[in-house]
Protein backbone atom coordinates (compact mmCIF):
# COMPACT_ATOMS: atom_id res chain seq x y z
CA UNK A 1 0.00 0.00 0.00
CA UNK A 2 1.62 2.94 -0.91
CA UNK A 3 1.77 6.14 1.09
CA UNK A 4 -0.35 8.52 -0.49
CA UNK A 5 -2.75 5.80 -1.00
CA UNK A 6 -3.21 4.79 2.69
CA UNK A 7 -3.61 8.19 4.05
CA UNK A 8 -6.63 9.15 1.45
CA UNK A 9 -8.61 6.38 3.10
CA UNK A 10 -7.43 5.88 6.94
CA UNK A 11 -7.46 9.46 8.02
CA UNK A 12 -11.04 10.77 6.87
CA UNK A 13 -12.26 6.89 8.69
CA UNK A 14 -10.07 7.66 11.64
CA UNK A 15 -10.77 11.63 11.86
CA UNK A 16 -14.53 10.27 12.90
CA UNK A 17 -13.47 9.69 16.40
CA UNK A 18 -11.32 12.32 17.05
CA UNK A 19 -12.95 12.72 19.80
CA UNK A 20 -12.62 9.61 21.28
CA UNK A 21 -14.96 6.28 20.24
CA UNK A 22 -17.84 8.44 21.19
CA UNK A 23 -16.86 12.05 21.29
CA UNK A 24 -20.10 13.82 20.51
CA UNK A 25 -21.78 11.38 18.46
CA UNK A 26 -22.05 14.41 15.58
CA UNK A 27 -21.09 10.82 13.23
CA UNK A 28 -24.31 9.15 14.33
CA UNK A 29 -26.81 11.53 13.01
CA UNK A 30 -24.58 12.42 9.83
CA UNK A 31 -23.53 9.44 7.84
CA UNK A 32 -23.45 10.86 3.98
CA UNK A 33 -24.32 7.47 3.27
CA UNK A 34 -27.68 8.07 4.88
CA UNK A 35 -30.63 8.34 2.70
CA UNK A 36 -32.90 11.95 3.15
CA UNK A 37 -36.46 11.11 5.46
CA UNK A 38 -38.22 11.91 2.52
CA UNK A 39 -36.06 8.90 0.63
CA UNK A 40 -36.55 6.21 3.89
CA UNK A 41 -39.98 5.03 2.72
CA UNK A 42 -38.99 4.24 -0.46
CA UNK A 43 -38.23 0.77 -2.00
CA UNK A 44 -37.62 -0.66 1.91
CA UNK A 45 -35.03 1.57 2.15
CA UNK A 46 -35.57 2.47 5.90
CA UNK A 47 -34.34 -0.97 7.10
CA UNK A 48 -32.41 -1.66 3.76
CA UNK A 49 -29.91 1.51 3.52
CA UNK A 50 -28.49 0.48 7.24
CA UNK A 51 -28.45 -3.11 6.56
CA UNK A 52 -26.26 -3.07 3.71
CA UNK A 53 -23.69 -0.78 5.28
CA UNK A 54 -23.59 -3.11 7.79
CA UNK A 55 -23.21 -5.83 5.62
CA UNK A 56 -20.65 -3.94 3.68
CA UNK A 57 -18.29 -3.60 6.74
CA UNK A 58 -18.19 -6.82 8.59
CA UNK A 59 -15.04 -7.24 6.00
CA UNK A 60 -14.00 -3.73 5.27
CA UNK A 61 -15.24 -3.71 1.22
CA UNK A 62 -15.29 -1.31 -1.82
CA UNK A 63 -17.44 1.25 -0.86
CA UNK A 64 -17.85 4.82 -2.49
CA UNK A 65 -19.01 8.00 -0.23
CA UNK A 66 -19.48 10.81 -2.35
CA UNK A 67 -16.55 11.07 -4.02
CA UNK A 68 -14.42 9.36 -1.42
CA UNK A 69 -13.26 5.77 -1.85
CA UNK A 70 -12.74 3.69 0.89
CA UNK A 71 -12.15 -0.17 1.01
CA UNK A 72 -8.81 -1.72 -0.02
CA UNK A 73 -6.71 0.21 2.44
CA UNK A 74 -8.54 -0.15 5.29
CA UNK A 75 -9.21 -3.71 4.40
CA UNK A 76 -5.20 -4.07 4.29
CA UNK A 77 -5.10 -2.56 7.84
CA UNK A 78 -7.82 -3.83 9.54
CA UNK A 79 -7.38 -7.43 7.58
CA UNK A 80 -4.40 -7.88 6.19
CA UNK A 81 -1.58 -6.40 8.63
CA UNK A 82 -3.57 -7.89 11.35
CA UNK A 83 -5.30 -11.11 11.21
CA UNK A 84 -3.60 -12.58 7.59
CA UNK A 85 -0.01 -11.74 8.90
CA UNK A 86 -0.68 -13.54 12.16
CA UNK A 87 -2.31 -16.30 10.78
CA UNK A 88 0.96 -16.86 8.91
CA UNK A 89 -1.40 -16.17 5.79
CA UNK A 90 0.27 -13.50 3.77
CA UNK A 91 3.64 -11.96 4.71
CA UNK A 92 4.82 -8.38 4.19
CA UNK A 93 7.79 -7.59 1.20
CA UNK A 94 7.18 -3.88 1.68
CA UNK A 95 10.41 -1.98 3.17
CA UNK A 96 7.86 0.30 5.15
CA UNK A 97 5.79 -2.20 6.71
CA UNK A 98 7.95 -2.88 10.11
CA UNK A 99 5.26 -1.96 13.01
CA UNK A 100 2.84 -4.98 13.35
CA UNK A 101 5.58 -7.63 11.26
CA UNK A 102 8.01 -7.06 14.21
CA UNK A 103 5.35 -7.01 17.07
CA UNK A 104 5.88 -2.81 17.62
CA UNK A 105 2.32 -1.99 18.30
CA UNK A 106 2.93 1.55 18.70
CA UNK A 107 1.66 2.92 15.07
CA UNK A 108 -1.65 4.13 16.05
CA UNK A 109 -3.24 4.57 12.68
CA UNK A 110 -2.86 0.71 12.30
CA UNK A 111 -4.09 -0.66 15.05
CA UNK A 112 -6.73 1.87 15.50
CA UNK A 113 -8.45 0.52 12.32
CA UNK A 114 -10.63 -2.02 13.03
CA UNK A 115 -12.05 -0.22 16.47
CA UNK A 116 -12.57 3.21 14.45
CA UNK A 117 -14.52 1.81 11.18
CA UNK A 118 -16.55 -0.96 13.22
CA UNK A 119 -18.35 2.01 15.02
CA UNK A 120 -18.38 4.68 12.48
CA UNK A 121 -19.13 2.66 9.64
CA UNK A 122 -21.47 -0.22 11.08
CA UNK A 123 -22.86 0.28 14.41
CA UNK A 124 -23.65 3.59 13.98
CA UNK A 125 -26.00 2.39 11.26
CA UNK A 126 -27.30 -0.81 13.39
CA UNK A 127 -28.67 2.35 15.43
CA UNK A 128 -31.06 3.33 13.03
CA UNK A 129 -31.90 -0.25 12.17
CA UNK A 130 -32.49 -0.93 15.64
CA UNK A 131 -34.65 2.31 16.04
CA UNK A 132 -36.78 0.25 13.08
CA UNK A 133 -37.50 -3.32 15.25
CA UNK A 134 -40.63 -2.36 15.89
CA UNK A 135 -42.16 -2.14 12.16
CA UNK A 136 -39.53 -4.38 10.49
CA UNK A 137 -38.47 -7.39 13.58
CA UNK A 138 -37.37 -9.81 10.87
CA UNK A 139 -34.93 -6.71 8.75
CA UNK A 140 -33.75 -5.93 12.34
CA UNK A 141 -32.73 -9.82 12.95
CA UNK A 142 -31.36 -9.87 9.82
CA UNK A 143 -28.69 -6.52 10.68
CA UNK A 144 -28.36 -7.89 14.21
CA UNK A 145 -26.79 -11.58 12.96
CA UNK A 146 -24.40 -9.02 11.01
CA UNK A 147 -23.83 -6.68 13.56
CA UNK A 148 -22.10 -9.93 15.65
CA UNK A 149 -20.68 -11.31 13.27
CA UNK A 150 -18.72 -7.97 12.49
CA UNK A 151 -18.57 -7.30 16.63
CA UNK A 152 -17.25 -10.85 17.29
CA UNK A 153 -14.11 -9.73 14.99
CA UNK A 154 -14.04 -6.09 17.15
CA UNK A 155 -13.79 -8.13 20.96
CA UNK A 156 -11.49 -10.62 19.61
CA UNK A 157 -9.28 -8.07 18.59
CA UNK A 158 -9.24 -5.80 21.45
CA UNK A 159 -11.17 -7.45 24.58
CA UNK A 160 -13.66 -5.15 26.21
CA UNK A 161 -15.14 -2.70 23.59
CA UNK A 162 -17.98 -0.50 23.84
CA UNK A 163 -21.17 -2.93 22.76
CA UNK A 164 -24.12 -2.86 24.96
CA UNK A 165 -24.99 0.98 24.74
CA UNK A 166 -23.15 1.88 21.52
CA UNK A 167 -25.15 3.57 19.35
CA UNK A 168 -26.34 5.73 22.27
CA UNK A 169 -26.33 9.58 21.79
CA UNK A 170 -23.84 9.79 25.13
CA UNK A 171 -21.00 11.90 25.73
CA UNK A 172 -18.83 8.65 27.29
CA UNK A 173 -19.37 5.10 26.12
CA UNK A 174 -18.69 2.29 28.57
CA UNK A 175 -16.20 -0.82 27.83
CA UNK A 176 -18.60 -4.09 28.40
CA UNK A 177 -16.56 -7.05 29.39
CA UNK A 178 -15.70 -9.60 26.84
CA UNK A 179 -17.61 -12.31 28.79
CA UNK A 180 -20.47 -10.07 28.89
CA UNK A 181 -20.73 -9.47 25.28
CA UNK A 182 -20.59 -12.82 24.32
CA UNK A 183 -23.32 -13.49 26.56
CA UNK A 184 -25.00 -11.11 24.89
CA UNK A 185 -24.33 -12.06 21.25
CA UNK A 186 -26.42 -15.75 21.98
CA UNK A 187 -28.72 -13.97 23.49
CA UNK A 188 -29.28 -11.58 20.55
CA UNK A 189 -28.09 -15.15 18.28
CA UNK A 190 -31.09 -16.78 19.81
CA UNK A 191 -33.52 -14.15 19.46
CA UNK A 192 -32.63 -13.35 15.93
CA UNK A 193 -33.20 -17.34 14.86
CA UNK A 194 -36.79 -17.28 16.42
CA UNK A 195 -37.84 -14.58 14.74
CA UNK A 196 -36.50 -15.48 11.09
CA UNK A 197 -37.72 -18.88 11.66
CA UNK A 198 -40.99 -17.75 12.47
CA UNK A 199 -41.13 -16.25 9.65
CA UNK A 200 -39.48 -18.68 7.73
CA UNK A 201 -42.18 -21.55 8.60
CA UNK A 202 -44.80 -19.04 7.12
CA UNK A 203 -43.21 -17.21 4.00
CA UNK A 204 -40.37 -19.45 3.22
CA UNK A 205 -40.37 -18.08 -0.41
CA UNK A 206 -40.23 -14.26 0.56
CA UNK A 207 -37.05 -12.72 0.06
CA UNK A 208 -36.29 -9.79 2.82
CA UNK A 209 -34.56 -6.96 1.56
CA UNK A 210 -32.77 -8.49 -1.37
CA UNK A 211 -32.06 -5.42 -3.06
CA UNK A 212 -29.96 -4.61 -0.30
CA UNK A 213 -28.42 -7.60 0.66
CA UNK A 214 -25.13 -8.57 -1.27
CA UNK A 215 -24.81 -12.29 1.17
CA UNK A 216 -27.73 -14.38 0.89
CA UNK A 217 -29.62 -11.67 -1.25
CA UNK A 218 -32.31 -12.02 1.03
CA UNK A 219 -32.84 -15.84 1.63
CA UNK A 220 -33.73 -15.99 4.91
CA UNK A 221 -33.03 -19.60 4.92
CA UNK A 222 -29.41 -19.38 4.70
CA UNK A 223 -29.69 -16.03 7.22
CA UNK A 224 -30.82 -18.64 9.97
CA UNK A 225 -27.88 -21.72 9.15
CA UNK A 226 -25.31 -18.90 8.81
CA UNK A 227 -26.65 -17.06 12.48
CA UNK A 228 -27.06 -21.18 14.15
CA UNK A 229 -23.06 -21.57 12.03
CA UNK A 230 -21.75 -18.55 13.71
CA UNK A 231 -23.41 -19.22 17.05
CA UNK A 232 -21.35 -22.62 17.01
CA UNK A 233 -18.29 -20.26 16.25
CA UNK A 234 -18.84 -18.36 19.22
CA UNK A 235 -19.44 -21.57 21.57
CA UNK A 236 -16.49 -23.31 20.70
CA UNK A 237 -14.65 -19.85 20.93
CA UNK A 238 -15.46 -19.33 24.87
CA UNK A 239 -14.95 -23.62 25.30
CA UNK A 240 -11.84 -23.08 27.58
CA UNK A 241 -13.39 -20.08 29.58
CA UNK A 242 -16.93 -21.43 30.27
CA UNK A 243 -17.26 -25.13 29.32
CA UNK A 244 -20.80 -25.17 30.00
CA UNK A 245 -21.63 -21.91 28.46
CA UNK A 246 -19.72 -23.27 25.32
CA UNK A 247 -21.76 -26.58 24.99
CA UNK A 248 -25.55 -24.74 26.06
CA UNK A 249 -25.11 -22.79 22.75
CA UNK A 250 -23.31 -25.05 20.40
CA UNK A 251 -26.37 -27.77 20.84
CA UNK A 252 -29.31 -24.94 20.65
CA UNK A 253 -27.18 -24.54 17.06
CA UNK A 254 -26.57 -27.53 16.12
CA UNK A 255 -30.40 -28.90 17.10
CA UNK A 256 -32.02 -26.01 15.61
CA UNK A 257 -34.51 -27.27 13.16
CA UNK A 258 -33.17 -25.32 10.17
CA UNK A 259 -29.21 -26.06 11.51
CA UNK A 260 -26.41 -25.42 10.49
CA UNK A 261 -24.44 -24.63 7.63
CA UNK A 262 -23.92 -28.12 5.59
CA UNK A 263 -24.09 -27.30 1.49
CA UNK A 264 -21.79 -25.13 -0.35
CA UNK A 265 -24.91 -22.94 -1.47
CA UNK A 266 -24.82 -21.63 2.15
CA UNK A 267 -21.21 -20.20 2.01
CA UNK A 268 -21.30 -16.86 4.07
CA UNK A 269 -19.39 -14.07 1.51
CA UNK A 270 -20.02 -10.28 0.53
CA UNK A 271 -20.67 -10.74 -3.25
CA UNK A 272 -19.59 -8.21 -6.06
CA UNK A 273 -22.27 -5.91 -6.36
CA UNK A 274 -24.46 -5.94 -9.59
CA UNK A 275 -23.94 -3.10 -10.09
CA UNK A 276 -21.32 -0.04 -9.30
CA UNK A 277 -17.52 -0.15 -9.22
CA UNK A 278 -15.49 -2.47 -7.28
CA UNK A 279 -12.12 -3.42 -5.85
CA UNK A 280 -11.26 -6.57 -4.56
CA UNK A 281 -8.55 -5.94 -2.08
CA UNK A 282 -6.73 -8.58 -1.65
CA UNK A 283 -6.19 -8.59 -5.31
CA UNK A 284 -5.31 -4.75 -4.76
CA UNK A 285 -2.94 -5.45 -2.27
CA UNK A 286 -1.10 -8.36 -3.81
CA UNK A 287 -0.77 -6.69 -7.30
CA UNK A 288 -1.98 -3.14 -7.26
CA UNK A 289 -0.06 -1.76 -4.29
CA UNK A 290 2.29 -4.71 -4.66
CA UNK A 291 3.15 -5.06 -0.58
CA UNK A 292 2.36 -8.57 0.44
CA UNK A 293 2.89 -12.16 -0.78
CA UNK A 294 1.61 -15.64 0.16
CA UNK A 295 2.78 -16.64 4.17
CA UNK A 296 4.98 -18.83 5.13
CA UNK A 297 3.01 -21.10 7.21
CA UNK A 298 0.42 -22.10 4.70
CA UNK A 299 2.69 -22.45 2.43
CA UNK A 300 4.79 -25.19 4.72
CA UNK A 301 1.61 -26.84 5.52
CA UNK A 302 0.44 -27.39 2.06
CA UNK A 303 3.50 -28.00 0.32
CA UNK A 304 3.71 -30.95 3.14
CA UNK A 305 0.40 -31.74 2.20
CA UNK A 306 1.21 -31.55 -1.40
CA UNK A 307 -2.85 -30.18 -1.49
CA UNK A 308 -4.29 -29.99 -4.79
CA UNK A 309 -6.12 -27.07 -3.65
CA UNK A 310 -2.43 -24.70 -3.91
CA UNK A 311 -2.73 -23.60 -7.57
CA UNK A 312 -6.41 -22.46 -6.62
CA UNK A 313 -4.99 -20.31 -3.76
CA UNK A 314 -1.73 -19.37 -5.16
CA UNK A 315 0.25 -18.27 -8.09
CA UNK A 316 3.42 -20.72 -8.80
CA UNK A 317 6.60 -18.80 -9.22
CA UNK A 318 8.68 -19.29 -12.22
CA UNK A 319 10.03 -22.79 -11.04
CA UNK A 320 6.50 -24.21 -10.64
CA UNK A 321 6.65 -23.87 -6.82
CA UNK A 322 4.50 -22.14 -4.44
CA UNK A 323 6.75 -20.54 -2.19
CA UNK A 324 6.03 -17.33 0.78
CA UNK A 325 7.29 -14.91 2.93
CA UNK A 326 7.71 -15.53 6.91
CA UNK A 327 6.31 -12.58 9.13
CA UNK A 328 9.09 -11.00 11.67
CA UNK A 329 11.51 -10.75 9.19
CA UNK A 330 13.34 -7.64 8.55
CA UNK A 331 12.82 -7.57 4.67
CA UNK A 332 14.91 -5.48 2.13
CA UNK A 333 14.04 -4.63 -1.67
CA UNK A 334 14.81 -8.18 -2.79
CA UNK A 335 11.90 -9.67 -1.66
CA UNK A 336 9.53 -7.16 -3.48
CA UNK A 337 11.53 -7.92 -6.65
CA UNK A 338 11.69 -11.61 -6.90
CA UNK A 339 10.21 -13.62 -9.05
CA UNK A 340 10.14 -16.59 -6.82
CA UNK A 341 7.54 -15.99 -3.98
CA UNK A 342 3.62 -16.55 -4.88
CA UNK A 343 0.73 -14.59 -4.92
CA UNK A 344 -2.74 -14.86 -3.81
CA UNK A 345 -4.41 -16.12 -7.29
CA UNK A 346 -6.99 -13.34 -7.54
CA UNK A 347 -8.22 -10.99 -9.89
CA UNK A 348 -11.12 -8.14 -9.03
CA UNK A 349 -13.95 -10.37 -9.94
CA UNK A 350 -12.29 -13.79 -10.57
CA UNK A 351 -10.73 -16.68 -8.61
CA UNK A 352 -10.86 -17.52 -4.83
CA UNK A 353 -14.90 -16.90 -4.95
CA UNK A 354 -14.64 -14.74 -7.55
CA UNK A 355 -13.68 -11.14 -5.93
CA UNK A 356 -16.10 -11.78 -3.04
CA UNK A 357 -15.12 -11.54 1.05
CA UNK A 358 -15.26 -14.82 2.50
CA UNK A 359 -17.49 -14.50 5.68
CA UNK A 360 -17.49 -18.16 6.40
CA UNK A 361 -16.89 -21.19 4.46
CA UNK A 362 -18.97 -24.40 4.57
CA UNK A 363 -16.37 -26.53 5.42
CA UNK A 364 -16.12 -24.43 8.47
CA UNK A 365 -19.63 -25.86 10.14
CA UNK A 366 -17.86 -29.36 9.33
CA UNK A 367 -15.02 -28.14 11.31
CA UNK A 368 -16.95 -26.69 13.95
CA UNK A 369 -18.81 -29.98 14.37
CA UNK A 370 -15.81 -32.34 14.14
CA UNK A 371 -14.67 -30.36 17.10
CA UNK A 372 -17.86 -30.62 19.10
CA UNK A 373 -18.04 -34.21 18.63
CA UNK A 374 -14.23 -35.12 20.23
CA UNK A 375 -15.74 -32.48 23.13
CA UNK A 376 -18.81 -33.91 23.26
CA UNK A 377 -21.70 -37.42 23.21
CA UNK A 378 -24.51 -35.52 21.65
CA UNK A 379 -23.89 -35.53 18.01
CA UNK A 380 -25.51 -37.45 15.52
CA UNK A 381 -22.01 -37.85 13.30
CA UNK A 382 -18.82 -39.02 14.53
CA UNK A 383 -15.36 -36.30 14.59
CA UNK A 384 -14.11 -38.60 11.42
CA UNK A 385 -17.46 -38.07 9.70
CA UNK A 386 -17.66 -34.56 9.92
CA UNK A 387 -13.98 -34.22 9.85
CA UNK A 388 -13.80 -35.33 6.20
CA UNK A 389 -16.61 -33.99 5.25
CA UNK A 390 -15.12 -30.77 5.89
CA UNK A 391 -12.31 -31.59 3.72
CA UNK A 392 -14.69 -32.12 0.89
CA UNK A 393 -16.63 -28.97 1.06
CA UNK A 394 -13.84 -27.21 0.45
CA UNK A 395 -12.13 -28.81 -2.06
CA UNK A 396 -15.77 -28.87 -3.96
CA UNK A 397 -16.15 -24.98 -2.62
CA UNK A 398 -12.99 -24.37 -4.99
CA UNK A 399 -14.34 -26.91 -7.65
CA UNK A 400 -10.85 -28.99 -6.98
CA UNK A 401 -10.77 -32.69 -7.53
CA UNK A 402 -8.88 -35.27 -5.44
CA UNK A 403 -10.26 -35.00 -1.91
CA UNK A 404 -10.84 -38.66 -1.36
CA UNK A 405 -7.24 -39.21 -1.77
CA UNK A 406 -5.97 -36.35 0.16
CA UNK A 407 -8.01 -37.47 3.41
CA UNK A 408 -5.94 -40.28 3.75
CA UNK A 409 -2.76 -38.96 3.16
CA UNK A 410 -0.03 -39.30 5.64
CA UNK A 411 1.99 -36.74 4.31
CA UNK A 412 3.34 -33.84 7.36
CA UNK A 413 4.16 -30.15 7.15
CA UNK A 414 6.85 -29.20 4.76
CA UNK A 415 10.07 -27.26 5.96
CA UNK A 416 10.07 -23.86 5.05
CA UNK A 417 13.04 -22.49 2.80
CA UNK A 418 13.29 -19.13 2.33
CA UNK A 419 14.38 -18.12 -1.58
CA UNK A 420 15.40 -14.76 -1.02
CA UNK A 421 17.36 -14.94 2.36
CA UNK A 422 18.29 -18.73 3.25
CA UNK A 423 19.10 -17.43 6.79
CA UNK A 424 15.01 -16.94 8.05
CA UNK A 425 14.35 -20.37 6.46
CA UNK A 426 12.73 -23.11 9.05
CA UNK A 427 11.92 -26.50 10.11
CA UNK A 428 8.38 -28.46 9.70
CA UNK A 429 6.01 -26.45 12.20
CA UNK A 430 4.30 -29.63 13.07
CA UNK A 431 4.06 -33.67 12.16
CA UNK A 432 0.28 -33.76 12.21
CA UNK A 433 -1.01 -35.78 9.18
CA UNK A 434 -3.96 -35.31 7.12
CA UNK A 435 -5.34 -39.19 7.78
CA UNK A 436 -7.81 -39.66 10.88
CA UNK A 437 -6.97 -41.41 13.65
CA UNK A 438 -9.12 -42.00 16.50
CA UNK A 439 -6.45 -43.49 18.43
CA UNK A 440 -4.94 -40.58 18.52
CA UNK A 441 -5.12 -38.26 21.57
CA UNK A 442 -7.29 -35.59 21.76
CA UNK A 443 -4.76 -32.82 21.63
CA UNK A 444 -3.36 -34.73 18.33
CA UNK A 445 -7.24 -34.57 16.53
CA UNK A 446 -7.77 -31.09 17.70
CA UNK A 447 -4.36 -29.89 16.14
CA UNK A 448 -5.92 -31.82 12.81
CA UNK A 449 -9.06 -29.97 12.43
CA UNK A 450 -7.55 -26.86 13.37
CA UNK A 451 -5.13 -27.43 10.87
CA UNK A 452 -7.76 -28.43 7.96
CA UNK A 453 -10.20 -25.21 9.11
CA UNK A 454 -6.90 -23.44 9.13
CA UNK A 455 -6.30 -24.22 5.14
CA UNK A 456 -10.30 -24.04 4.52
CA UNK A 457 -10.80 -20.82 6.19
CA UNK A 458 -8.46 -18.95 3.56
CA UNK A 459 -8.23 -15.96 3.08
CA UNK A 460 -10.33 -14.97 6.17
CA UNK A 461 -7.43 -14.52 8.22
CA UNK A 462 -8.60 -12.54 11.45
CA UNK A 463 -10.76 -15.81 12.59
CA UNK A 464 -7.74 -18.24 11.68
CA UNK A 465 -6.07 -15.80 13.74
CA UNK A 466 -8.33 -15.95 17.11
CA UNK A 467 -8.55 -20.00 16.43
CA UNK A 468 -4.86 -20.06 16.69
CA UNK A 469 -4.74 -17.70 19.97
CA UNK A 470 -8.02 -20.12 21.28
CA UNK A 471 -6.36 -23.58 20.03
CA UNK A 472 -2.47 -23.25 19.70
CA UNK A 473 -3.40 -24.72 16.36
CA UNK A 474 -1.95 -24.47 13.52
CA UNK A 475 1.58 -24.10 14.70
CA UNK A 476 2.45 -20.27 13.25
CA UNK A 477 5.64 -19.75 12.28
CA UNK A 478 7.33 -17.66 15.35
CA UNK A 479 8.65 -13.79 14.18
CA UNK A 480 12.72 -13.73 14.39
CA UNK A 481 12.71 -9.82 15.15
CA UNK A 482 10.50 -8.63 18.16
CA UNK A 483 10.52 -5.29 18.63
CA UNK A 484 7.53 -5.05 21.50
CA UNK A 485 10.19 -4.05 24.29
CA UNK A 486 9.07 -7.28 25.93
CA UNK A 487 5.26 -6.98 26.01
CA UNK A 488 4.47 -10.09 23.90
CA UNK A 489 6.34 -13.53 23.86
CA UNK A 490 7.87 -15.24 20.89
CA UNK A 491 6.87 -18.27 21.99
CA UNK A 492 3.06 -17.33 22.91
CA UNK A 493 2.81 -14.57 19.45
CA UNK A 494 0.82 -11.67 19.37
CA UNK A 495 -2.89 -12.38 21.41
CA UNK A 496 -5.08 -9.03 21.03
CA UNK A 497 -3.87 -4.99 19.63
CA UNK A 498 -3.81 -2.27 21.65
CA UNK A 499 -6.70 0.73 22.33
CA UNK A 500 -6.57 3.08 20.07
CA UNK A 501 -4.21 6.55 21.35
CA UNK A 502 -7.75 9.08 21.01
CA UNK A 503 -9.22 6.62 23.32
CA UNK A 504 -7.11 8.04 26.53
CA UNK A 505 -6.59 11.46 24.63
CA UNK A 506 -10.43 12.23 24.35
CA UNK A 507 -13.83 12.41 26.55
CA UNK A 508 -13.75 8.80 26.76
CA UNK A 509 -10.55 8.58 28.62
CA UNK A 510 -11.96 7.23 31.94
CA UNK A 511 -13.93 4.66 30.14
CA UNK A 512 -10.61 3.31 28.64
CA UNK A 513 -8.73 3.11 31.93
CA UNK A 514 -11.50 1.34 33.48
CA UNK A 515 -11.54 -1.14 30.26
CA UNK A 516 -7.99 -1.80 30.84
CA UNK A 517 -8.78 -2.86 34.57
CA UNK A 518 -11.93 -5.61 32.93
CA UNK A 519 -9.48 -6.49 30.30
CA UNK A 520 -6.90 -7.57 33.41
CA UNK A 521 -9.10 -9.08 35.61
CA UNK A 522 -10.73 -11.12 32.78
CA UNK A 523 -7.49 -12.14 31.67
CA UNK A 524 -5.53 -15.31 32.38
CA UNK A 525 -2.10 -13.91 31.21
CA UNK A 526 -0.97 -10.47 31.09
CA UNK A 527 -2.71 -7.44 32.72
CA UNK A 528 -1.76 -3.86 30.56
CA UNK A 529 -3.51 -2.77 27.13
CA UNK A 530 -0.62 -4.05 24.72
CA UNK A 531 -0.32 -7.09 22.74
CA UNK A 532 0.60 -9.76 25.40
CA UNK A 533 -2.06 -9.91 27.32
CA UNK A 534 -4.61 -12.50 26.66
CA UNK A 535 -8.42 -11.79 26.07
CA UNK A 536 -11.06 -13.43 28.37
CA UNK A 537 -11.73 -16.31 26.02
CA UNK A 538 -7.90 -17.02 25.69
CA UNK A 539 -7.62 -19.20 28.29
CA UNK A 540 -6.02 -22.63 27.10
Amino acid sequence: MKNIRYFKFLVPAAALLAAGCTGDFDWRNTNPDNATEEMMDYDDIRAGAPFKQIVRNVVPSFQLTGDEEYGSANYQVIQDLAGNIFAGYTGSINTGFLANNLYNITYSAWHEAMFTDAYSRAMSEWYLLDNAREASPEKAAMGDIAKIALMHRVTDTYGPVPYSRAGESVITSPYDSQESIYRSFFEELEDAVEVLTTFYRTQPDLKLMADYDDVFYGDVEKWIKFANTLRLRLALRVVYADAALAEENARLSVEHEIGVMTSNSDLAKLNVPTTGPWENPLYVIQYSFDDARIGATIEAYMNGYDDPRRPVYFTANTNGEYRGVRNGITVNNNYASSTLLSRVNCTNTSGLYDGALLWMPTAEAYFLLAEAAIRWNWLPQSAQYYYEEGIRASFDSHGVSGADAYIVSTNTPAAYTDVVSSSNSMSAPSTVTVAWSDSDSFETRLERIITQKYIALFPEGQEAWSEFRRTGYPKVFQVSVNNSSGAISISEQIRRLNYPVKEYTSSNAEEVQKAVSILASESSSGSLDNGGTHVWWDKK
